[in-house]
């Protein structure tokens, strides 16, 4: 049986600690059998090579940017067969200024509210597909921040919250956003989690397991 490599690429703002949520996460990957690899520099995305070689790259850069050439190899290899995966701003708060990525990923986070939230993750009752990677789950509430994101209709939504405004608030009713989705990217999978601010966030037993899994399911077969 293959093993498959898993490309972990972590750095850039230090307040959602990416050495920390992805050491938490690394060993889900050890355990499912993935060969590990961690890059700290965004120039490891201009190794075609490398990409094509590898099965599943986990993105945890917050406040990013890609090269052209970085942005091209990346977003190509997804597109031939490389899943991607990642969490919170690592994944949906960077790479701002390169729209390939961001449509690939398929949202980007736009604002949170001041400090955390105490809020519900609602696991969707029966989603299109992928529901795999929510099995045996129901809803469940966390505390952290709670993020509004522009997304769009490609995306499988997995889990969603509810963001209710404040008296101080421009909008005057509830919204729904999604929390965790997938999304196919030409033969590549992607799945993101919203959640994942902190190493704690990561070790509340649902968001593991969805972690967990959503890695696994974004992995090339």
């Amino acid at each position: 049986m293959r093993t498959r490599k898993a490309l972990v690429v972590r750095g850039g703002w230090e307040g959602h600690d990416p050495v920390g949520c992805t050491e938490e996460v690394l060993p889900a990957l050890e355990r499912a059998g993935f060969e590990t690899e961690v890059a700290e520099d965004l120039a490891v995305y201009e190794d075609a090579g490398l990409l094509a070689a590898t099965d599943l790259v986990v993105h945890s850069w917050s406040a990013g940017g890609l090269t052209a050439a970085q942005e091209a190899t990346l977003v190509d290899a997804v597109e031939a067969g490389t899943g991607f995966a990642g969490w919170h701003g690592g994944v949906v708060a960077t790479n701002v200024a390169n729209p390939r990525y961001l449509r690939m990923v398929g949202g980007r986070f736009l604002w949170h509210p001041d400090g955390f939230q105490e809020f519900t993750v609602r696991i969707a009752a029966a989603p299109d597909r992928d529901g795999g990677i929510t099995e045996g789950l129901t809803d469940y509430a966390v505390e952290t921040e709670h993020y509004w994101v522009l997304t769009d209709a490609l995306n499988t939504v997995l889990a969603t919250s509810v963001l209710t405004p404040g008296a101080a608030d421009p909008w005057d009713a509830p919204v729904e956003f999604p929390v965790v989705w997938t999304r196919r990217w030409g033969a590549g999978r992607v799945f993101v989690c919203t959640l994942g601010h902190r190493v704690e966030d990561l070790r509340v037993p649902q968001t593991a397991a969805i972690v967990a899994r959503g890695l696994v399911w974004a992995a090339r077969a």
